[in-house]
């Protein structure tokens, strides 16, 4: 069953829920509101610590383009393991599925360039692996990559990398949105639990009600999110 409705939580270090927004699903248009609420406060953070996701990546760039964005290392791993399976049936995707759980264990730089060494050599190493085609001998598509999954980690590794290692020049950092996950989300999960039954719109208010509850004391810290 599709989500009827999402609530979007902008949260400071302090663990504090800054602002919120409801919305039909999380999208550009949705986080630009919210966002937007926040510089017109006045709140220009020096960094975001985020799950990647599209549109929110976009209204960041666009209403605070020199903020940091650090990728949840969590979200990363955990998509990239739904990519490759548990068990890969190729070398390359066990290499990989590998050098993703790594992720969770690199703390500093040494670390990191280490990690970064191994998956630049898993690249060359499977390039050519990774560009083989199956041919489509009828249909309108005539070919498509024969390994889409290790195709795909690839992808969202490459595209996570620039924003994926912040916390380690700048430990002030968090490298997850676990607080946030196991904080705020899991709480409100449990409300609705004990609340079984409450139309979308009761849900709504519960939701609103708690969120305000645990809203900040004083004013929003610089670095949230």
């Amino acid at each position: 069953m599709k989500h009827q409705r999402v609530v979007l939580v902008a949260q400071d270090v302090r663990r504090y829920p800054v602002t919120w927004a409801f919305a039909e699903r999380e999208t550009f248009d949705g986080w630009w509101q919210v966002l937007k609420g926040l510089r017109a406060a006045g709140i220009e953070p020096r960094f975001v610590v985020c799950d990647g996701h599209t549109g929110l990546l976009k209204a960041l760039r666009i209403i605070w383009p020199c903020a940091l964005i650090q990728r949840c290392l969590i979200h990363v791993v955990r998509q990239a393991r739904l990519g490759l399976t548990q068990n890969p049936k190729t070398p390359a995707g066990q290499a990989l599925l590998d050098l993703v759980k790594r992720l969770l264990k690199i703390r500093t730089r040494r670390q990191r360039r280490r990690w970064l060494r191994a998956y630049r050599l898993w690249l060359c190493r499977y390039d050519a692996f990774l560009r083989q085609r199956t041919l489509n001998p009828s249909g309108p598509r005539r070919w498509w990559y024969t390994h889409r999954k290790p195709r795909g980690v690839r992808s969202l590794l490459n595209n996570s990398l620039p924003n994926l290692f912040h916390f380690i020049r700048y430990p002030e950092i968090p490298r997850t949105t676990n607080h946030v996950e196991g904080g705020i989300n899991s709480r409100i999960k449990d409300l609705f639990r004990r609340h079984r039954g409450l139309s979308l719109n009761r849900k709504t208010i519960l939701t609103a009600y708690y969120l305000s509850s645990r809203q900040p004391p004083q004013k929003p810290t610089r670095d949230f999110l």
